[in-house]
C-alpha cells in the first residue's frame, strides 16, 4: 500500500511541476529516439543485404569452398591446384549435403563479330542452377548431355548479353572464346547491380567438362559450392568438409588449410563493415545523450527539491518515513525517464517509417528498441534519481517547514 501511495505522490508531484517534467524528458527522449532509429537502420540494412545475398542464390543453407589459403575474400596462396572434381564427389557423399557444384573460373574476352567484352567465364555442372536458384529469362540451362559430350554451348548473363548483342536476340548465335566458337542456348534472368558495386550479371556459363578440355586445359577447380539439407546443419557440414579436404590434400596436422570458406554471414559482414562502424559511432552518441538526459533529470530534481522543501517537511511531520520520501523521488525520476523513453520510441519510429517511406535508408522495426528503451530508461531513472531522493529524504522536517 505504501508503494502505491508513494507512486501517487510522485505522479502528483510531476503533474504540479509540468515545466520541470517536460525539461527532464527531453534529454532522454532524444537519446532513445536516436537509439531507436539506429537499431531500425541496422536491422534494415541487415535484412536488405541478406535478401540480396539470398536473391543471388546464396541462401543460409549454402556455403562455398574456395581454393587457396587466406581469409574469405583474401587469398595468401595463388594458383592453388589441390582442389579437384574428386573432392566434390567425396563432399556429395556426406549425409548432410544436398547439392555440390564444382566450378572453374576464368576472366577473359568474349567476342561476337565486331563486338567484344571482358567477363567471368564459369565452368559448371547442371546443378549450378538448382544451387543458385537462378531463373532463366530465355532458352535452356546446361544439361547432363552437354556435360557428358563436352559441348561448346554457353549461357549468358544479362551484362555480356547486353554488351555483345545490344537490342538483338542472342539465342542460337555463336560467340568466340579463345579459338573456339560456342552456341548461345540460354539467357539468365537479370539480378541487377548490388549496393557495393558488384555486378552478378557479368558472367557466362559453360559445361565444366568443356571448360577443362577446351578452355582452361586444367583439371583443378576454382571453388566448390555446397548446399546443406538445412541451415542448422551448416556448421557441422563445414567441419566435415574441412576434414575431407585436409585428408584428400594430404595436409599435416600443423599445416594450414589450402582452402577457405565463404558464407552468407561472412558476405554480409564484409558488405556492412562501413555501416557497422557508423552504427557504433551513432550508438556512442546516443549513449552520451542518454547520460546527459540522466544528468539533466538529477539536476532538475535537485532544484525541484529546493522548491518543494516545505512539502517534504509537511509529509515528514505527518508520518512519512525517509524511505517514503526516497521512494517518491525515485518514482518521479523513473517515471520521467520512462515517459521520455516512450516519447523517444514514438519519435524514433516516426523517423524510421519516414526514412523507409521516402527510400532514404532501409529500416526494419523489431521489439529490440522497445526492450532497450525500457531497460535504459529504468536504469537512468534509478541511477540518476538516487542522489536527489536521498537528499530529499534526509532533510530535517522542522527546518524544512520553517524555511518557507
Amino acid at each position: 500500500m505504501r508503494i502505491f501511495k508513494n507512486l501517487g505522490q510522485a505522479l502528483r508531484g510531476l503533474r504540479l511541476n509540468r515545466s520541470n517534467t517536460v525539461l527532464m524528458t527531453l534529454g532522454v527522449m532524444i537519446g532513445i529516439a536516436s537509439l531507436t532509429v539506429i537499431v531500425a537502420i541496422g536491422d534494415g540494412i541487415k535484412t536488405k543485404v541478406l535478401s540480396r545475398i539470398a536473391n543471388m542464390g546464396f541462401g543460409p543453407e549454402s556455403f562455398s569452398v574456395i581454393a587457396g589459403a587466406g581469409r574469405m575474400f583474401f587469398t595468401r596462396s595463388k594458383n592453388t591446384t589441390s582442389m579437384t572434381v574428386e573432392d566434390a564427389e567425396d563432399l556429395l557423399a556426406l549425409p548432410t549435403v544436398r547439392l555440390v557444384v564444382p566450378r572453374q573460373r576464368k576472366s577473359m574476352q568474349i567476342i561476337n563479330k565486331k563486338e567484344f567484352t571482358n567477363t567471368r567465364v564459369y565452368g559448371v555442372t547442371p546443378d549450378w542452377q538448382l544451387a543458385r536458384g537462378w531463373k532463366m529469362k530465355d532458352g535452356d540451362f546446361l544439361s547432363d548431355n552437354d556435360l557428358t559430350r563436352r559441348k561448346r554451348v554457353i549461357v549468358l548473363g544479362a551484362t555480356p548479353a547486353r554488351k555483345l548483342f545490344k537490342d538483338q536476340d542472342p539465342m542460337g548465335k555463336m560467340l568466340r572464346l579463345q579459338n573456339n566458337y560456342y552456341q548461345v542456348i540460354g539467357l539468365l534472368e537479370e539480378k541487377g547491380m548490388t549496393e557495393s558495386g558488384y555486378d552478378p550479371d557479368d558472367r557466362t556459363l559453360i559445361p565444366l567438362t568443356t571448360s577443362m578440355s577446351r578452355l582452361t586445359h586444367q583439371t583443378h577447380l576454382h571453388s566448390i559450392k555446397v548446399v546443406a539439407l538445412d541451415s542448422s546443419q551448416v556448421p557441422e557440414t563445414m567441419e566435415a568438409v574441412r576434414q575431407i579436404l585436409r585428408r584428400n590434400h594430404n595436409l599435416s596436422v600443423l599445416a594450414e588449410d589450402d582452402f577457405r570458406f565463404i558464407t552468407p554471414e561472412g558476405i554480409m559482414q564484409r558488405v556492412t563493415e562501413s555501416e557497422q562502424a557508423l552504427n557504433r559511432m551513432l550508438i556512442l552518441v546516443s549513449t552520451v545523450s542518454l547520460l546527459v538526459g540522466g544528468i539533466v533529470i538529477m539536476n532538475i530534481l535537485l532544484v525541484s527539491i529546493r522548491e518543494r522543501v516545505r512539502e517534504i517537511g509537511i509529509r515528514r511531520c505527518f508520518g512519512a518515513r525517509r524511505s517514503d520520501i526516497t521512494m517518491q523521488f525515485l518514482f518521479e525520476s523513473v517515471l520521467v525517464s520512462l515517459l521520455g523513453g516512450i516519447m523517444g520510441v514514438g519519435l524514433g519510429l516516426s523517423i524510421s517509417f519516414a526514412l523507409e517511406r521516402f527510400d532514404v535508408l532501409p529500416t526494419h522495426i523489431t521489439m529490440e528498441p522497445f526492450i532497450l528503451s525500457f531497460v535504459f530508461c529504468s536504469l537512468i531513472g534509478l541511477i540518476f534519481g538516487i542522489h536527489p531522493a536521498r537528499k530529499a529524504a534526509f532533510l530535517n522536517p522542522e527546518e524544512s517547514i520553517r524555511s518557507q
